[in-house]
């Protein structure tokens, strides 16, 4: 077994006061590093699927996607393309009845903080009916996908402002 699977554990993250929370499967920790990786210095990003608790008090992440095969990157920027993402909704909803949670990206060698771009996107996510997501998460890996690297996880609530969520 690699080092890397040994040190990477199961992530939660909570708000301070406990009304938004996040559960991140260390495999798909994993499966982020290894987008993260195979970005090499550029900037990646995909969705987030997965579905609450009983209590509608977690978001339990199952599924991350790829970058679809129609979004550009940059070393400072990445624009999240389309392609394949309804099939993709499609059948992890009749999989498992997973959802859309949200958006992920990688910030290559810099710390996992949102921008204003990145909080904007979500902000007009949360109040867009289409997406079905008036609280989506924002997940960022910051760092080295190889070495040094963390997560930040943020909720945007509709007519609201962001909110950390601190790991726990």
């Amino acid at each position: 077994m690699c080092p890397e699977r040994k040190r990477i554990r199961d992530l939660e993250f909570r708000s301070k006061d406990a009304r938004f929370q996040a559960c991140v499967p260390a495999a798909i920790v994993r499966r982020l590093l290894k987008l993260c990786r195979s970005s090499v210095r550029h900037e990646t990003g995909g969705i987030l699927l997965g579905h609450y608790s009983e209590a509608l008090d977690c978001a339990q992440v199952r599924k991350v996607s790829a970058p679809p095969l129609d979004s550009e990157q940059g070393l400072t920027w990445f624009r999240r393309g389309t392609k394949g993402l309804q099939a993709l909704l499609d059948q992890c909803w009749n999989a498992g009845r997973d959802h859309y949670l949200g958006e992920w990206h990688f910030h290559p060698f810099s710390a996992p903080i949102p921008s204003g771009t990145d909080l904007g996107q979500l902000t007009a996510i949360a109040s867009t009916p289409g997406y079905g997501c008036p609280e989506p998460l924002l997940l960022i890996v910051g760092g080295d996908p190889m070495g040094a690297w963390s997560i930040s996880v943020h909720v945007v609530p509709r007519g609201g402002d962001a909110v950390p969520l601190l790991q726990v």
